[in-house]
Protein backbone atom coordinates (compact mmCIF):
# COMPACT_ATOMS: atom_id res chain seq x y z
CA UNK A 1 0.00 0.00 0.00
CA UNK A 2 2.78 2.35 0.71
CA UNK A 3 4.54 1.68 -2.34
CA UNK A 4 1.59 1.93 -4.57
CA UNK A 5 1.38 5.84 -2.61
CA UNK A 6 5.08 6.55 -3.12
CA UNK A 7 3.74 5.69 -6.91
CA UNK A 8 0.68 7.90 -6.89
CA UNK A 9 2.40 10.82 -5.52
CA UNK A 10 5.59 10.77 -7.85
CA UNK A 11 2.35 10.73 -10.71
CA UNK A 12 0.74 13.27 -9.00
CA UNK A 13 3.88 15.86 -8.49
CA UNK A 14 5.19 14.82 -12.39
CA UNK A 15 1.55 16.01 -13.79
CA UNK A 16 1.78 18.92 -11.26
CA UNK A 17 5.21 20.03 -13.12
CA UNK A 18 3.44 19.32 -16.32
CA UNK A 19 0.51 22.04 -15.39
CA UNK A 20 3.07 24.60 -14.99
CA UNK A 21 4.42 25.00 -18.54
CA UNK A 22 1.37 25.75 -20.50
CA UNK A 23 3.02 28.16 -22.96
CA UNK A 24 5.21 26.68 -25.48
CA UNK A 25 4.72 27.65 -29.30
CA UNK A 26 6.15 25.22 -31.92
CA UNK A 27 6.16 25.84 -35.95
CA UNK A 28 7.58 23.16 -38.29
CA UNK A 29 7.62 24.36 -41.89
CA UNK A 30 7.60 21.31 -44.52
CA UNK A 31 10.17 21.18 -47.21
CA UNK A 32 8.28 22.16 -50.37
CA UNK A 33 6.90 25.00 -48.05
CA UNK A 34 10.36 26.16 -46.88
CA UNK A 35 12.19 28.91 -48.94
CA UNK A 36 15.03 26.81 -48.43
CA UNK A 37 13.87 24.15 -49.18
CA UNK A 38 14.82 22.66 -45.74
CA UNK A 39 12.42 21.30 -43.12
CA UNK A 40 12.10 24.51 -40.62
CA UNK A 41 11.36 23.89 -36.87
CA UNK A 42 10.61 26.89 -34.48
CA UNK A 43 10.17 26.07 -30.84
CA UNK A 44 9.59 28.28 -28.25
CA UNK A 45 10.13 26.81 -24.64
CA UNK A 46 8.08 28.38 -21.59
CA UNK A 47 7.86 27.32 -18.20
CA UNK A 48 7.14 28.86 -14.49
CA UNK A 49 8.91 28.68 -11.63
CA UNK A 50 12.73 29.31 -11.26
CA UNK A 51 14.92 27.53 -14.17
CA UNK A 52 18.23 28.02 -15.58
CA UNK A 53 19.22 26.60 -19.07
CA UNK A 54 21.97 25.11 -19.59
CA UNK A 55 23.62 23.70 -23.15
CA UNK A 56 25.23 20.65 -23.58
CA UNK A 57 27.15 19.03 -26.24
CA UNK A 58 27.34 15.41 -25.72
CA UNK A 59 29.41 12.99 -27.88
CA UNK A 60 28.42 9.96 -29.09
CA UNK A 61 28.88 7.20 -26.06
CA UNK A 62 28.03 3.53 -24.86
CA UNK A 63 24.53 3.90 -23.09
CA UNK A 64 24.23 2.36 -19.27
CA UNK A 65 22.10 -0.77 -20.10
CA UNK A 66 18.80 0.75 -18.64
CA UNK A 67 17.82 3.98 -16.78
CA UNK A 68 15.34 4.94 -14.50
CA UNK A 69 14.62 8.69 -15.25
CA UNK A 70 11.64 10.27 -12.84
CA UNK A 71 11.87 8.62 -9.16
CA UNK A 72 9.30 5.58 -9.48
CA UNK A 73 8.88 6.03 -13.01
CA UNK A 74 10.15 2.80 -15.19
CA UNK A 75 13.27 1.23 -15.94
CA UNK A 76 14.07 1.40 -19.89
CA UNK A 77 16.50 -0.93 -20.85
CA UNK A 78 18.68 1.34 -23.47
CA UNK A 79 20.69 0.54 -26.91
CA UNK A 80 24.19 -0.11 -26.30
CA UNK A 81 25.10 2.80 -28.50
CA UNK A 82 24.01 6.79 -28.03
CA UNK A 83 23.98 8.97 -30.55
CA UNK A 84 25.78 12.13 -29.84
CA UNK A 85 23.33 15.18 -28.33
CA UNK A 86 23.00 18.83 -28.88
CA UNK A 87 21.33 19.18 -25.13
CA UNK A 88 19.19 22.53 -24.24
CA UNK A 89 18.54 21.42 -21.09
CA UNK A 90 15.79 23.82 -19.00
CA UNK A 91 17.10 22.95 -15.25
CA UNK A 92 14.22 23.06 -12.61
CA UNK A 93 14.38 24.01 -9.19
CA UNK A 94 11.14 21.70 -8.16
CA UNK A 95 10.70 18.41 -6.45
CA UNK A 96 9.93 16.67 -9.73
CA UNK A 97 12.88 18.30 -12.08
CA UNK A 98 11.21 19.06 -15.17
CA UNK A 99 10.39 15.79 -17.63
CA UNK A 100 8.94 17.46 -20.36
CA UNK A 101 10.77 20.98 -21.89
CA UNK A 102 14.55 19.89 -22.93
CA UNK A 103 15.47 20.42 -26.77
CA UNK A 104 17.45 18.20 -28.46
CA UNK A 105 19.15 17.29 -32.12
CA UNK A 106 20.99 13.90 -32.10
CA UNK A 107 23.92 13.34 -34.25
CA UNK A 108 21.38 11.48 -36.74
CA UNK A 109 19.75 14.51 -37.59
CA UNK A 110 16.79 13.85 -35.84
CA UNK A 111 15.28 17.07 -33.53
CA UNK A 112 12.98 16.24 -30.68
CA UNK A 113 10.62 19.12 -28.90
CA UNK A 114 7.75 19.35 -27.28
CA UNK A 115 4.39 21.36 -26.13
CA UNK A 116 1.89 20.65 -23.31
CA UNK A 117 -1.70 19.89 -24.00
CA UNK A 118 -3.07 19.27 -21.03
CA UNK A 119 -5.37 18.49 -19.87
CA UNK A 120 -6.79 15.85 -21.48
CA UNK A 121 -9.83 14.10 -20.61
CA UNK A 122 -8.07 10.82 -19.42
CA UNK A 123 -8.55 10.27 -15.73
CA UNK A 124 -7.89 6.61 -15.04
CA UNK A 125 -4.63 6.68 -17.47
CA UNK A 126 -3.07 2.87 -17.81
CA UNK A 127 0.12 3.06 -16.00
CA UNK A 128 3.13 -0.17 -16.27
CA UNK A 129 6.21 -0.06 -14.08
CA UNK A 130 5.89 3.15 -13.29
CA UNK A 131 4.98 4.65 -16.77
CA UNK A 132 7.38 6.74 -18.80
CA UNK A 133 7.83 10.93 -18.91
CA UNK A 134 10.96 11.97 -19.95
CA UNK A 135 12.24 9.08 -20.96
CA UNK A 136 10.28 9.52 -24.20
CA UNK A 137 12.61 12.31 -24.97
CA UNK A 138 15.86 11.52 -24.10
CA UNK A 139 15.69 7.54 -25.11
CA UNK A 140 14.35 8.90 -28.43
CA UNK A 141 16.92 11.36 -28.58
CA UNK A 142 19.72 8.72 -27.82
CA UNK A 143 18.38 6.28 -30.29
CA UNK A 144 16.17 7.58 -33.51
CA UNK A 145 17.80 7.34 -36.54
CA UNK A 146 15.14 9.69 -38.50
CA UNK A 147 11.68 10.89 -36.97
CA UNK A 148 10.16 7.85 -38.50
CA UNK A 149 11.84 5.57 -36.14
CA UNK A 150 11.50 8.67 -33.63
CA UNK A 151 7.54 8.21 -33.93
CA UNK A 152 7.99 4.20 -33.26
CA UNK A 153 10.34 4.82 -30.16
CA UNK A 154 8.07 6.92 -28.74
CA UNK A 155 5.07 5.20 -29.28
CA UNK A 156 6.66 1.59 -28.36
CA UNK A 157 7.15 3.35 -24.69
CA UNK A 158 3.92 4.50 -24.43
CA UNK A 159 2.07 1.09 -25.02
CA UNK A 160 4.68 -0.69 -22.96
CA UNK A 161 4.90 1.65 -20.10
CA UNK A 162 1.89 4.17 -20.35
CA UNK A 163 2.49 7.89 -20.04
CA UNK A 164 2.86 9.66 -17.01
CA UNK A 165 2.06 13.38 -18.32
CA UNK A 166 -1.29 14.89 -19.09
CA UNK A 167 -1.65 15.83 -22.66
CA UNK A 168 1.53 16.80 -24.92
CA UNK A 169 2.60 16.85 -28.33
CA UNK A 170 6.06 15.81 -29.23
CA UNK A 171 7.65 16.97 -32.51
CA UNK A 172 10.01 14.89 -34.74
CA UNK A 173 11.78 16.24 -37.61
CA UNK A 174 14.68 15.16 -40.08
CA UNK A 175 15.65 16.04 -43.29
CA UNK A 176 13.08 14.44 -44.96
CA UNK A 177 9.44 14.82 -42.91
CA UNK A 178 8.41 16.02 -39.84
CA UNK A 179 6.07 13.46 -37.72
CA UNK A 180 3.69 14.71 -34.34
CA UNK A 181 2.56 12.34 -31.57
CA UNK A 182 -0.17 13.86 -29.31
CA UNK A 183 -0.69 12.17 -25.99
CA UNK A 184 -3.78 12.09 -24.27
CA UNK A 185 -2.04 9.97 -21.56
CA UNK A 186 -1.75 6.51 -20.11
CA UNK A 187 -1.82 4.40 -23.62
CA UNK A 188 -3.83 6.37 -25.45
CA UNK A 189 -2.04 8.44 -28.41
CA UNK A 190 -2.81 9.88 -32.39
CA UNK A 191 -0.14 10.49 -34.95
CA UNK A 192 0.58 12.22 -37.85
CA UNK A 193 2.74 13.77 -40.65
CA UNK A 194 3.33 17.50 -41.26
CA UNK A 195 2.48 17.42 -45.25
CA UNK A 196 5.69 18.89 -47.16
CA UNK A 197 3.89 21.69 -48.55
CA UNK A 198 2.25 22.82 -45.17
CA UNK A 199 3.11 24.53 -41.61
CA UNK A 200 2.11 22.89 -39.12
CA UNK A 201 1.74 25.67 -35.98
CA UNK A 202 0.58 24.51 -32.33
CA UNK A 203 0.20 26.27 -29.24
CA UNK A 204 -0.95 24.34 -26.03
CA UNK A 205 -4.05 22.18 -27.23
CA UNK A 206 -4.32 18.89 -29.45
CA UNK A 207 -4.14 20.01 -33.33
CA UNK A 208 -4.74 16.34 -34.15
CA UNK A 209 -8.12 15.96 -35.86
CA UNK A 210 -8.00 12.95 -37.91
CA UNK A 211 -4.92 10.75 -36.78
CA UNK A 212 -3.39 9.06 -39.85
CA UNK A 213 -4.29 5.72 -40.70
CA UNK A 214 -1.09 4.51 -39.47
CA UNK A 215 -1.58 5.64 -35.98
CA UNK A 216 -1.06 2.16 -33.83
CA UNK A 217 -3.72 1.02 -31.97
CA UNK A 218 -6.13 3.60 -33.94
CA UNK A 219 -9.54 1.33 -33.71
CA UNK A 220 -8.48 1.09 -29.79
CA UNK A 221 -8.12 4.84 -29.48
CA UNK A 222 -12.06 5.73 -31.02
CA UNK A 223 -13.60 2.62 -29.17
CA UNK A 224 -11.94 3.98 -25.57
CA UNK A 225 -13.42 7.40 -26.72
CA UNK A 226 -16.63 5.77 -27.45
CA UNK A 227 -16.82 4.05 -24.54
CA UNK A 228 -16.10 6.68 -22.46
CA UNK A 229 -18.65 8.68 -24.26
CA UNK A 230 -16.02 11.34 -25.13
CA UNK A 231 -17.76 10.85 -28.71
CA UNK A 232 -20.62 9.16 -30.36
CA UNK A 233 -21.38 6.08 -32.61
CA UNK A 234 -21.72 8.26 -35.65
CA UNK A 235 -18.37 9.75 -35.32
CA UNK A 236 -16.68 6.12 -34.41
CA UNK A 237 -15.24 5.91 -38.01
CA UNK A 238 -11.49 6.10 -38.83
CA UNK A 239 -12.61 9.23 -41.07
CA UNK A 240 -15.29 10.66 -39.69
CA UNK A 241 -13.31 10.75 -35.71
CA UNK A 242 -11.67 14.02 -34.23
CA UNK A 243 -9.27 12.86 -31.79
CA UNK A 244 -8.75 16.35 -30.76
CA UNK A 245 -12.45 16.89 -29.72
CA UNK A 246 -12.68 13.42 -28.18
CA UNK A 247 -10.08 13.56 -25.75
CA UNK A 248 -9.25 16.84 -25.19
CA UNK A 249 -10.92 18.55 -21.56
CA UNK A 250 -13.41 21.20 -21.91
CA UNK A 251 -11.07 23.31 -19.77
CA UNK A 252 -8.34 22.57 -22.59
CA UNK A 253 -10.25 23.29 -26.07
CA UNK A 254 -9.84 25.90 -27.63
CA UNK A 255 -8.99 28.01 -24.30
CA UNK A 256 -8.37 31.75 -24.93
CA UNK A 257 -4.70 31.89 -23.47
CA UNK A 258 -3.66 29.06 -25.86
CA UNK A 259 -6.36 30.14 -28.79
CA UNK A 260 -5.32 33.65 -29.69
CA UNK A 261 -1.54 31.93 -30.05
CA UNK A 262 -2.43 30.04 -32.99
CA UNK A 263 -4.53 31.58 -34.40
CA UNK A 264 -2.84 34.69 -34.74
CA UNK A 265 -0.03 32.31 -35.34
CA UNK A 266 -1.36 30.75 -38.45
CA UNK A 267 -2.28 34.94 -39.75
CA UNK A 268 1.28 35.49 -40.11
CA UNK A 269 1.81 32.37 -41.67
CA UNK A 270 -0.92 32.82 -44.03
CA UNK A 271 -0.40 36.64 -44.45
CA UNK A 272 -4.33 36.88 -44.36
CA UNK A 273 -7.19 36.99 -41.04
CA UNK A 274 -8.99 34.08 -39.92
CA UNK A 275 -12.51 33.34 -38.53
CA UNK A 276 -12.24 33.21 -34.95
CA UNK A 277 -15.22 30.68 -34.27
CA UNK A 278 -13.93 28.79 -36.62
CA UNK A 279 -12.07 24.97 -35.78
CA UNK A 280 -8.52 25.72 -36.79
CA UNK A 281 -6.42 23.06 -39.08
CA UNK A 282 -3.32 21.08 -38.18
CA UNK A 283 -1.64 22.34 -40.74
CA UNK A 284 -2.15 25.07 -43.85
CA UNK A 285 -0.82 25.61 -47.26
CA UNK A 286 0.79 28.85 -47.06
CA UNK A 287 0.47 31.22 -50.18
CA UNK A 288 4.14 31.77 -50.07
CA UNK A 289 7.63 30.22 -49.15
CA UNK A 290 8.27 30.57 -45.51
CA UNK A 291 11.55 31.21 -43.71
CA UNK A 292 13.11 32.12 -40.75
CA UNK A 293 12.34 35.68 -41.02
CA UNK A 294 8.76 34.23 -40.66
CA UNK A 295 9.00 32.07 -37.93
CA UNK A 296 11.14 34.37 -36.20
CA UNK A 297 8.06 36.82 -36.49
CA UNK A 298 5.60 34.15 -35.03
CA UNK A 299 8.06 33.27 -32.12
CA UNK A 300 8.03 36.92 -30.81
CA UNK A 301 4.80 37.61 -31.67
CA UNK A 302 2.69 39.76 -29.28
CA UNK A 303 -0.65 39.76 -31.59
CA UNK A 304 0.66 43.27 -32.69
CA UNK A 305 -1.72 45.24 -34.67
CA UNK A 306 -4.95 42.69 -33.30
CA UNK A 307 -7.53 43.17 -31.37
CA UNK A 308 -5.62 41.28 -29.09
CA UNK A 309 -2.51 42.98 -28.32
CA UNK A 310 -3.77 44.42 -24.68
CA UNK A 311 -0.49 45.51 -23.59
CA UNK A 312 -1.51 49.33 -23.12
CA UNK A 313 -4.18 48.02 -20.79
CA UNK A 314 -2.09 46.09 -18.14
CA UNK A 315 -0.48 47.54 -15.26
CA UNK A 316 2.90 47.87 -16.34
CA UNK A 317 2.74 48.28 -19.90
CA UNK A 318 4.63 45.42 -21.33
CA UNK A 319 2.80 42.68 -23.84
CA UNK A 320 4.17 39.46 -21.77
CA UNK A 321 1.84 40.02 -18.95
CA UNK A 322 -1.40 40.52 -21.05
CA UNK A 323 -4.42 38.19 -20.14
CA UNK A 324 -4.65 36.78 -24.11
CA UNK A 325 -0.61 35.51 -23.18
CA UNK A 326 1.26 36.11 -25.78
CA UNK A 327 3.38 33.72 -28.11
CA UNK A 328 6.47 35.44 -26.46
CA UNK A 329 5.22 35.35 -23.20
CA UNK A 330 6.66 36.11 -19.46
CA UNK A 331 7.35 32.57 -18.97
CA UNK A 332 9.58 32.23 -22.12
CA UNK A 333 12.76 30.53 -21.31
CA UNK A 334 14.90 29.83 -24.76
CA UNK A 335 13.63 30.18 -28.57
CA UNK A 336 15.13 28.05 -31.25
CA UNK A 337 15.05 27.83 -35.30
CA UNK A 338 16.20 24.87 -37.10
CA UNK A 339 17.33 24.83 -40.19
CA UNK A 340 17.73 20.95 -41.02
CA UNK A 341 20.73 20.33 -43.27
CA UNK A 342 22.03 16.85 -45.13
CA UNK A 343 24.44 16.68 -42.50
CA UNK A 344 23.26 16.17 -39.52
CA UNK A 345 26.71 18.48 -37.95
CA UNK A 346 25.63 21.27 -39.97
CA UNK A 347 22.28 21.63 -38.83
CA UNK A 348 21.83 25.33 -38.09
CA UNK A 349 20.23 26.28 -34.51
CA UNK A 350 19.15 29.94 -34.21
CA UNK A 351 18.82 30.26 -30.74
CA UNK A 352 17.52 33.16 -28.21
CA UNK A 353 17.80 33.38 -24.81
CA UNK A 354 15.21 33.77 -22.85
CA UNK A 355 11.95 36.10 -24.53
CA UNK A 356 12.98 36.91 -27.94
CA UNK A 357 11.54 39.89 -28.59
CA UNK A 358 14.32 41.15 -26.89
CA UNK A 359 17.29 38.82 -27.39
CA UNK A 360 19.21 38.16 -30.62
CA UNK A 361 19.52 34.41 -31.86
CA UNK A 362 22.84 33.44 -32.77
CA UNK A 363 24.28 30.59 -34.96
CA UNK A 364 25.11 27.41 -32.74
CA UNK A 365 25.72 23.97 -34.60
CA UNK A 366 25.44 20.21 -33.18
CA UNK A 367 29.07 19.65 -34.80
CA UNK A 368 30.21 21.74 -32.18
CA UNK A 369 32.95 20.36 -29.61
CA UNK A 370 32.15 22.78 -27.03
CA UNK A 371 29.90 25.19 -25.25
CA UNK A 372 30.93 28.40 -25.32
CA UNK A 373 31.76 29.91 -22.20
CA UNK A 374 28.94 30.74 -19.88
CA UNK A 375 25.84 28.45 -20.62
CA UNK A 376 27.01 24.87 -19.87
CA UNK A 377 27.00 24.79 -16.03
CA UNK A 378 27.89 21.65 -14.99
CA UNK A 379 28.62 19.45 -17.57
CA UNK A 380 26.59 16.79 -19.66
CA UNK A 381 27.42 13.93 -17.18
CA UNK A 382 26.56 15.88 -14.36
CA UNK A 383 23.04 17.17 -15.81
CA UNK A 384 22.03 14.02 -16.31
CA UNK A 385 22.42 12.61 -13.02
CA UNK A 386 21.13 15.28 -11.22
CA UNK A 387 18.26 17.00 -13.46
CA UNK A 388 15.22 15.73 -11.28
CA UNK A 389 17.64 16.12 -7.74
CA UNK A 390 19.19 19.74 -8.61
CA UNK A 391 20.52 21.54 -5.55
CA UNK A 392 19.87 25.04 -4.92
CA UNK A 393 23.40 26.26 -5.58
CA UNK A 394 22.79 24.99 -9.26
CA UNK A 395 20.36 27.64 -9.75
CA UNK A 396 23.05 30.55 -8.45
CA UNK A 397 22.86 33.43 -10.10
CA UNK A 398 26.22 33.54 -11.27
CA UNK A 399 26.37 30.10 -12.49
CA UNK A 400 25.43 30.11 -15.69
CA UNK A 401 26.27 34.37 -16.97
CA UNK A 402 25.57 33.76 -20.54
CA UNK A 403 21.96 32.94 -19.73
CA UNK A 404 21.66 35.38 -17.23
CA UNK A 405 22.98 37.95 -18.98
CA UNK A 406 20.10 38.34 -21.08
CA UNK A 407 17.31 37.48 -18.47
CA UNK A 408 18.74 40.55 -16.82
CA UNK A 409 18.38 42.96 -19.44
CA UNK A 410 15.13 41.11 -20.21
CA UNK A 411 13.71 41.67 -16.40
CA UNK A 412 15.13 45.32 -16.69
CA UNK A 413 13.28 46.16 -20.07
CA UNK A 414 10.20 44.29 -18.88
CA UNK A 415 10.08 47.18 -15.93
CA UNK A 416 10.87 49.55 -18.55
CA UNK A 417 9.06 48.38 -21.45
CA UNK A 418 7.33 51.68 -22.78
CA UNK A 419 10.38 53.72 -22.93
CA UNK A 420 12.96 51.44 -23.93
CA UNK A 421 11.77 48.07 -25.57
CA UNK A 422 11.72 49.45 -29.25
CA UNK A 423 15.06 50.42 -28.85
CA UNK A 424 16.42 47.18 -27.90
CA UNK A 425 14.04 45.41 -30.55
CA UNK A 426 15.85 47.86 -32.92
CA UNK A 427 19.39 46.93 -32.18
CA UNK A 428 18.90 43.13 -32.16
CA UNK A 429 17.81 43.46 -35.73
CA UNK A 430 20.96 45.47 -36.56
CA UNK A 431 22.75 42.67 -34.57
CA UNK A 432 21.03 40.06 -36.57
CA UNK A 433 20.95 41.27 -39.79
CA UNK A 434 25.04 41.47 -39.61
CA UNK A 435 25.06 38.01 -38.65
CA UNK A 436 23.60 36.82 -40.56
CA UNK A 437 25.63 38.19 -43.48
CA UNK A 438 27.91 36.37 -41.38
CA UNK A 439 26.86 32.63 -41.38
CA UNK A 440 26.17 32.66 -45.32
CA UNK A 441 29.93 33.46 -45.89
CA UNK A 442 30.76 31.29 -42.79
CA UNK A 443 29.21 28.37 -44.84
CA UNK A 444 30.94 29.15 -48.25
CA UNK A 445 33.99 29.31 -46.78
CA UNK A 446 36.40 26.04 -46.34
CA UNK A 447 36.08 26.03 -42.60
CA UNK A 448 32.91 25.23 -42.43
CA UNK A 449 33.13 22.48 -39.86
CA UNK A 450 34.89 24.32 -37.51
CA UNK A 451 32.23 25.85 -36.27
CA UNK A 452 33.25 25.76 -32.52
CA UNK A 453 35.07 29.26 -32.65
CA UNK A 454 32.70 30.82 -34.97
CA UNK A 455 29.93 30.00 -32.63
CA UNK A 456 31.94 31.01 -29.63
CA UNK A 457 32.49 34.61 -31.39
CA UNK A 458 29.43 35.17 -32.14
CA UNK A 459 27.55 34.35 -28.81
CA UNK A 460 30.20 37.24 -27.66
CA UNK A 461 29.50 39.49 -29.79
CA UNK A 462 25.86 39.27 -28.79
CA UNK A 463 26.97 38.99 -25.14
CA UNK A 464 28.55 42.54 -25.40
CA UNK A 465 25.80 43.86 -27.04
CA UNK A 466 23.58 42.72 -24.16
CA UNK A 467 25.83 44.32 -21.97
CA UNK A 468 26.17 47.38 -23.77
CA UNK A 469 22.16 47.89 -23.83
CA UNK A 470 21.82 46.73 -20.26
CA UNK A 471 24.51 49.81 -19.33
CA UNK A 472 22.38 52.52 -21.65
CA UNK A 473 19.22 51.80 -19.04
CA UNK A 474 21.22 53.23 -15.97
CA UNK A 475 20.03 50.75 -13.47
CA UNK A 476 20.15 51.58 -9.99
CA UNK A 477 21.51 49.73 -6.90
CA UNK A 478 18.93 49.97 -4.15
CA UNK A 479 19.57 47.87 -0.66
CA UNK A 480 17.89 46.56 1.92
CA UNK A 481 17.17 48.83 5.23
CA UNK A 482 18.92 47.06 7.97
CA UNK A 483 19.05 43.59 6.27
CA UNK A 484 22.57 41.99 5.33
CA UNK A 485 22.82 39.17 3.10
CA UNK A 486 22.82 35.98 2.76
CA UNK A 487 19.34 36.57 4.13
CA UNK A 488 18.24 34.04 6.16
CA UNK A 489 14.34 33.16 6.12
CA UNK A 490 12.08 31.98 8.89
CA UNK A 491 8.67 30.56 7.99
CA UNK A 492 6.90 32.82 10.52
CA UNK A 493 8.16 35.99 9.31
CA UNK A 494 6.61 36.23 5.91
CA UNK A 495 4.87 38.66 6.61
CA UNK A 496 6.70 40.57 8.00
CA UNK A 497 7.42 44.21 5.96
CA UNK A 498 11.09 45.31 4.59
CA UNK A 499 11.97 48.85 3.67
CA UNK A 500 14.36 49.35 0.70
CA UNK A 501 16.24 52.63 0.27
CA UNK A 502 17.40 53.88 -3.28
CA UNK A 503 17.91 57.07 -4.81
CA UNK A 504 15.75 58.95 -6.57
CA UNK A 505 14.00 62.60 -6.54
CA UNK A 506 10.58 61.29 -6.50
CA UNK A 507 8.54 63.14 -4.18
CA UNK A 508 7.31 60.49 -2.12
CA UNK A 509 3.51 61.58 -2.34
CA UNK A 510 3.65 61.31 -5.86
CA UNK A 511 5.07 57.49 -5.98
CA UNK A 512 2.29 55.22 -7.07
CA UNK A 513 2.26 52.44 -4.60
CA UNK A 514 -0.16 49.67 -6.44
CA UNK A 515 2.22 50.45 -9.42
CA UNK A 516 5.59 49.94 -7.39
CA UNK A 517 6.45 46.41 -6.95
CA UNK A 518 9.47 44.30 -5.37
CA UNK A 519 10.01 40.63 -6.60
CA UNK A 520 12.25 37.92 -8.31
CA UNK A 521 12.38 37.92 -12.01
CA UNK A 522 11.23 34.32 -12.60
CA UNK A 523 7.70 35.21 -10.48
CA UNK A 524 5.25 37.17 -12.93
CA UNK A 525 5.29 40.75 -12.32
CA UNK A 526 1.39 40.45 -10.82
CA UNK A 527 3.36 37.74 -8.16
CA UNK A 528 5.84 40.41 -6.88
CA UNK A 529 5.09 42.78 -3.44
CA UNK A 530 3.54 46.02 -3.32
CA UNK A 531 4.61 48.78 -2.00
CA UNK A 532 3.37 49.85 1.20
CA UNK A 533 4.74 53.50 1.95
CA UNK A 534 7.21 55.05 0.70
CA UNK A 535 9.16 58.24 2.83
CA UNK A 536 12.18 60.60 2.10
CA UNK A 537 15.23 59.62 3.20
CA UNK A 538 17.78 62.23 2.19
CA UNK A 539 18.81 61.83 -1.31
CA UNK A 540 16.60 58.65 -1.57
CA UNK A 541 13.38 57.47 -1.02
CA UNK A 542 12.49 54.48 1.22
CA UNK A 543 9.78 52.08 0.50
CA UNK A 544 8.43 49.55 2.53
CA UNK A 545 7.04 46.00 1.15
CA UNK A 546 5.77 42.74 2.80
CA UNK A 547 8.56 40.91 1.64
CA UNK A 548 7.48 37.57 0.49
CA UNK A 549 4.27 37.29 1.26
CA UNK A 550 2.88 36.64 -2.37
CA UNK A 551 5.82 34.83 -3.58
CA UNK A 552 7.03 32.67 -0.38
CA UNK A 553 7.04 29.90 -2.16
CA UNK A 554 8.63 30.49 -4.99
CA UNK A 555 11.70 31.48 -3.27
CA UNK A 556 15.41 29.21 -3.39
CA UNK A 557 18.42 29.03 -1.13
CA UNK A 558 20.25 30.51 -3.53
CA UNK A 559 22.50 33.32 -4.73
CA UNK A 560 19.52 35.26 -6.68
CA UNK A 561 18.86 39.05 -8.32
CA UNK A 562 15.67 40.84 -6.57
CA UNK A 563 14.12 43.68 -8.57
CA UNK A 564 12.70 47.60 -7.96
CA UNK A 565 9.82 49.13 -9.97
CA UNK A 566 9.66 52.45 -8.69
CA UNK A 567 6.89 54.55 -10.63
CA UNK A 568 5.48 58.16 -9.94
CA UNK A 569 2.01 59.95 -10.64
CA UNK A 570 3.72 60.64 -14.24
CA UNK A 571 4.63 57.78 -15.66
CA UNK A 572 8.07 57.95 -14.90
CA UNK A 573 10.13 55.20 -13.61
CA UNK A 574 13.17 54.16 -11.50
CA UNK A 575 14.46 50.66 -11.82
CA UNK A 576 16.93 48.66 -9.53
CA UNK A 577 18.86 45.24 -8.93
CA UNK A 578 19.45 44.08 -5.58
CA UNK A 579 21.73 40.57 -5.37
CA UNK A 580 20.41 38.90 -2.69
CA UNK A 581 21.56 35.58 -1.36
CA UNK A 582 18.52 33.61 0.04
CA UNK A 583 18.77 30.80 2.92
CA UNK A 584 16.57 28.78 5.00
Amino acid sequence: MIAAMCVFLSLFLLLLGAGKSRACTTVIVGKRASVTGEILVGHNEDSDGRYVMWTHVVPPKASAPSVRFEPESALIPMPGESAGLFWSEARSYRASGASFCDFYVNSNGVVICSDSCGPSKEDSPEISDGGVGYGVRRVVAETAKSACHAVEITTGLIDRYGYIGNGRSYHFADRDEAWVVQVAGGKHYAVKRVPDDEVYLIPNHFTIRAPSPETPHLAELISYAVGRDWCGLEEATSDRFDFARAYQALGGYRPKRSFHRHLRGLEIILGTTLDPDADLPFSVRPPRKIGVNDIKKVLRSHFEGTADDISSSTPWGTPHAMETRAICDESTLESNIVQIRDDPSAILIRRAFGKPCLSPYTPWYPGMTRVPEGFEGGGHEYALSTHFSSPASDFDYSLTPGWRAHVDLQTAIELLYPESAADVRKRVTEFEKAIETRIAEFEDSPARRACDDFVATAVSESLSLIARLYENLGIASPKFVGIETPYEFDADKFERPVTVRVESRFAPENVVLERTILGIAHIPLSGWSRAQKCRRAGDSLEITFNFAADWADDIVPCACDMWLLLIDDAGARVVGKIPVTFKY
